[in-house]
């Protein structure tokens, strides 16, 4: 499958820091899914996005920013159909566990995995997206509730004793006499033969995935997880939910969902629009213990250790000019001597030399601080009288040695004099990672262009794509082209830091080579720039969610931002708020030692909440400047799922708007795939729906957005009114207010 190279770049979703690693791993599970989806596709199977796939699908198109794996779900017909075709249709070198297929697997779903262990070749690096674990998509079967309670405590009830028997045996808990009497009770409990000579645990989960499949869709009028259902009382949901499937965007592709998400989603999380990071059920990341194992082996990209910097920065753009007129003085030394023993040629080479010195401080000079300084006229009189000296040798023969010594000593101590006395303009550089992520360092930036003593620079950094876990590189990718206009851009081949040694610059990257998807050339590396400016000043691209103490994978995603070169080595590092502070502080004690904290208290700064807030760049219509805009959202999954209930909703919500027109301005949005979705399944619910559009399209109080304006939609409106998903999300995001739609509220 294609993904862009910036798909694996690290990015904040939803307020998550999602790591370039994380989008590897993502990718290979796609690339997963995409061959279940070709195996079913091909044989009629039809699935559905389960539990957090279906919550990312909804809610973010995509993975849920703090999740790490895949579910799917199968009516029990097409999960028995695809476990059946599975093993001649999967690609070489993919895995299947099962219970049927690996004696110490101990569930009653099935996982496909793209390999059994990790793989750190160049062809499976090549195919999963530089990922080397091994890893897929779990495949839950759903089977249909018995409509009876006392029915479903018997079903319960035998199906907790007969994995109970598999597992207590499985665990070598059970005598052969036990065993024996267990199996015969149940036998004639389920009226099920076990054979004694075959493998007694597959027998008895056949057994168990039966009872799970004992009714029927003719029979009940909800479907189920069963094994969840009945060991843990989880949800039922109606049948309907599940009697047809919509493709929506995941990432880069689309996949199936229930008919009935919105039910489904209601039903397992409540408000599911509602972000929560607690809790889950594995550890997170999903590969850590892979990537622990391959860390030992020192196979796996390795981790930046820390090493406080003892070395020092190189010296100012005054002091170096200082050394260079303290050289020539040296070099006066080796002329006096030279003269006196009458070496006319190389007294003559050497003459020529000096003055070539002496036009390139006074051209460093007038590119650091402008044409016409005192300093620079000195500089040129001492090159006069270098030349004089080298004209009276040639057509007189050798001066005096320590008088032309002694004049041009005198002439090096004036312009010394002057160049201590000149008015350095003040330098600063701002070193922009992306061109997305500008918005952070401009308000600095307008500010230190204000500044009539301050020569003022942007210079946009290229960067490299890395590949097969950092051995190759991608070709130099640059966006200094992307920026807005306004922003007067100086190209990276066009600037050298070690020469304008400037007094601050300002860096967004901190990873140096250490990013597990992007590195810079060596020259931009922060321990570089940090030796070549007064100071190096490292803010973050990104903002995120504040830490919660609670929150275990918002705090481990702390590795892949806060234990990095840019941190080390800034002079200062400025982030979002005090809290962000204290849990960098925290984060970096833990890495680097706990007597590193005063450094670390020190050089960070909790001072940058206004470098992160949001700009609203959409420009208004100047007859909707007095009014509050309200993003009317249909995404379609309600028409489809409520029908005439929902035309209803919308017909109702739409004349409570316009008894607001003298206040509010409403911009209706719609998916982008509604009309595909309702065009075969209801298309007469879909035809009034668009003769609702067309009845209320022109009417001055509202505007019919495209789906494809969906981000400025967003950027302009002051509210939110409409069906969950992404839409909402993004609002929720801007922290502006988020109504939901209810259909079951009609007046």
């Amino acid at each position: 499958m294609n993904f862009p190279d910036s798909y694996f770049e690290d990015e904040v979703k939803a307020g998550f820091f999602v790591s370039g690693k994380m989008k590897s791993y993502w990718a290979m599970q796609i690339e997963v899914l995409n061959e279940i989806d070709r195996i079913c596709r091909k044989h009629h199977i039809t699935y559905f996005a389960e539990w957090g796939t279906l919550l990312g699908a909804v809610r973010h198109r995509g993975f849920i920013p703090w999740d790490d794996d895949m579910d799917i779900a199968m009516k029990r017909m097409d999960y028995e159909k695809f476990r059946k075709v599975l093993p001649t249709e999967l690609p070489k070198g993919y895995a299947v566990l099962d219970y049927e297929e690996e004696e110490d697997y101990w569930d009653v779903m099935t996982r496909v995995l793209n390999a059994e262990f990790v793989d750190c070749s160049p062809e499976f690096l090549d195919k999963y997206h530089n990922c080397p674990f091994a890893g897929g998509v779990d495949i839950f079967p759903l089977d249909y509730v018995a409509k009876n309670v006392e029915e479903e405590q018997i079903q319960k009830e035998l199906v907790e004793l007969i994995k109970t028997v598999a597992d207590t045996n499985g665990a070598g808990l059970l005598s052969e006499d036990e065993l024996e009497q267990w199996l015969i009770y149940i036998e004639n409990a389920s009226g099920q033969k076990i054979d004694r000579k075959e493998n007694i645990k597959n027998q008895l989960y056949k057994i168990v995935c039966a009872l799970y499949a004992l009714y029927g869709e003719e029979e009940s009028d909800y479907i189920a997880a069963m094994p969840q259902r009945l060991e843990s009382g989880g949800h039922t949901y109606p049948k309907e939910c599940y009697a047809d499937s919509i493709r929506m965007p995941f990432e880069n592709i689309m996949i199936p969902v229930p008919v009935g998400y919105d039910s489904i989603l209601k039903l397992k999380y409540g408000d599911y629009m509602k972000s929560v990071r607690k809790g889950g059920s594995h550890d997170y990341p999903l590969y850590d213990k892979q990537e622990r194992y391959l860390n030992q082996r020192e196979v796996y990209f390795p981790k930046y250790q820390y090493k406080r910097n003892d070395e020092k920065k190189n010296p100012g753009f005054l002091e170096t000019l200082l050394k260079k007129l303290e050289l020539l003085r040296k070099i006066h030394e080796k002329l006096q001597v030279l003269m006196q023993y009458n070496e006319q040629n190389t007294v003559l080479q050497l003459l020529q030399e000096m003055q070539n010195v002496a036009v390139g401080i006074g051209e460093s000079i007038e590119r650091k601080v402008g044409a016409g300084t005192q300093t620079v006229a000195c500089l040129e009189q001492y090159c006069e009288m270098a030349y004089q000296v080298y004209e009276m040798i040639c057509e007189q023969g050798m001066p005096d040695p320590g008088e032309v010594r002694a004049i041009l000593d005198e002439t090096v101590r004036m312009i010394m004099q002057e160049a201590e006395q000149m008015k350095i303009r003040r330098e600063v550089v701002f070193m922009p990672y992306h061109a997305s992520h500008w918005s952070v360092l401009e308000s600095l930036w307008k500010e230190a262009s204000a500044d009539e003593n301050c020569d003022v620079k942007v210079v946009p950094l290229p960067y490299y794509y890395k590949r097969q876990m950092g051995a190759v590189l991608s070709e130099m990718q640059y966006d200094g082209d992307q920026f807005p206009d306004y922003v007067q851009i100086t190209p990276y081949y066009e600037y050298f830091v070690e020469n304008n040694h400037p007094d601050v610059i300002y860096i967004q990257n901190p990873y140096d080579e250490w990013n597990y998807s992007v590195t810079l050339p060596e020259k931009y590396y922060s321990s570089e720039l940090w030796k070549n400016t007064e100071q190096l000043i490292y803010i973050p691209w990104f903002k995120i969610d504040e830490m919660d103490p609670e929150d275990e994978r918002g705090l481990k995603s702390r590795e892949y931002f806060v234990p990095f070169p840019g941190v080390v080595n800034a002079d200062q590092v400025i982030v979002q708020s005090e809290a962000m502070k204290q849990s960098y502080v925290e984060y970096l004690c833990q890495w680097a030692g706990a007597e590193t904290q005063p450094i670390w208290e020190e050089k960070i700064k909790g001072t940058g909440a206004e470098l992160y807030e949001v700009k609203n760049e959409v420009q208004r219509p100047i007859e909707w400047q007095d009014k509050k805009l309200i993003l009317y959202y249909i995404s379609g999954n309600g028409l489809l799922e409520h029908k005439e209930k929902m035309i209803s909703k919308i017909e109702y919500a739409l004349k409570v708007f316009e008894t607001q027109k003298e206040h509010i301005h409403v911009l209706w949005l719609q998916d982008e795939n509604l009309r595909e979705r309702l065009l075969h399944r209801v298309p007469g619910v879909l035809k009034k729906y668009e003769n609702l559009l067309k009845q209320y399209d022109g009417k001055e109080w509202i505007t019919i957005e495209e789906p494809l304006e969906e981000e400025k939609t967003v950027q302009m409106a002051d509210a939110f009114y409409g069906d969950a998903g992404r839409t909402a999300q993004l609002v929720k995001q801007s922290e502006k207010l988020v109504m939901l739609q209810n259909v079951e509220i009609q007046e």
